[in-house]
């Protein structure tokens, strides 16, 4: 088991330990917290991406952790043309965010066309696809739970989506890392997770390939006494950015994106008339 160095932010008050202090901090009532995660090797030299002499030296992760039943996605869309925001943080910032990070993958073309599903405020903007590994999970909010399923075993209708977005691939699957990820390119990555107990994070890493990055997730104190039970990659590379207001940290992305998942304090929605709230 390697060892991390964590940084973490509650309140005003920062901790600095090793990985095992976060099995007193890290519970259902916990507030949203951001943690910084490093292996022993990580190197801090040359630049966050931890580069040495060209390569990359260890890995890091940063996370945003939060409650569903304090916190609900909130997914921003950039638009087909001109950009609205421009980036991550003013994405945020304009919809009231707390949190967020770069979202799914798009076309390289003008229009920069969501892949797969995009649902905002109960609104479409992209349509549910299949067929592909960018779109092989679904992460939505249906105003009231925060869901992260397979494309092909949807838990909910999709009209009852008022959050959406698709991604791919997983990384882990009930505790478990994915068999047969792509394990050469190391790149950047976005990925969007769950203990399946309630509590969720948004988290950017170093370089790594989705091989590498499943691996780290199934160890069962990689995060603390966060165990990742469902892990979902999102778009990554130069399209991966992060943003956490409450420890006012910002790593934009070296490239425009379409879409952005944010997080921001749950509000109350009303119901349609055929169903009670539970």
């Amino acid at each position: 088991m390697p060892r991390f160095f964590v940084r973490l932010n509650l309140g005003n008050v920062f901790v600095s330990s090793c990985a095992g202090a976060l099995l007193l901090l890290f519970s259902n009532s916990c507030p949203a917290q951001y943690a910084e995660f490093r292996s022993k090797d990580y190197s801090t030299g040359d630049s966050w991406l931890g580069l040495l002499d060209g390569k990359v030296k260890g890995y890091r992760i940063e996370a945003h952790f939060f409650h569903v039943s304090e916190y609900e996605l909130c997914i921003v869309d950039e638009g087909d043309t001109t950009p609205i925001h421009g980036n991550l943080e003013n994405a945020m910032r304009n919809n009231s965010c707390t949190a967020g990070v770069n979202g799914g993958y798009f076309a390289a073309t003008a229009r920069r066309s969501p892949i797969g599903l995009l649902r905002h405020t109960s609104r479409t903007i992209s349509p549910f696809s299949t067929g592909s590994f960018t779109v092989v999970g679904t992460l939505y909010d249906t105003g009231e739970n925060i869901f992260l399923d397979r494309s092909s075993a949807l838990r909910v209708p999709l009209q009852r989506m008022r959050e959406a977005i698709q991604g791919g691939p997983f990384l882990i699957d009930r505790y478990r890392a994915v068999p047969g990820l792509e394990r050469t390119r190391k790149a950047m990555r976005t990925f969007v997770a769950t203990d399946g107990a309630g509590q969720w994070c948004l988290a950017i890493t170093s370089p790594l390939s989705l091989h590498e990055l499943a691996s780290i997730l199934s160890q069962p104190k990689c995060m603390g006494n966060f165990r990742v039970h469902t892990a979902l990659n999102m778009d990554g590379g130069s399209s991966c950015s992060f943003w956490d207001q409450t420890v006012g940290i910002y790593r934009p992305g070296f490239k425009s994106v379409r879409n952005y998942i944010g997080i921001r304090p749950r509000q109350k929605y009303p119901l349609p008339a055929n169903r009670k709230r539970h």
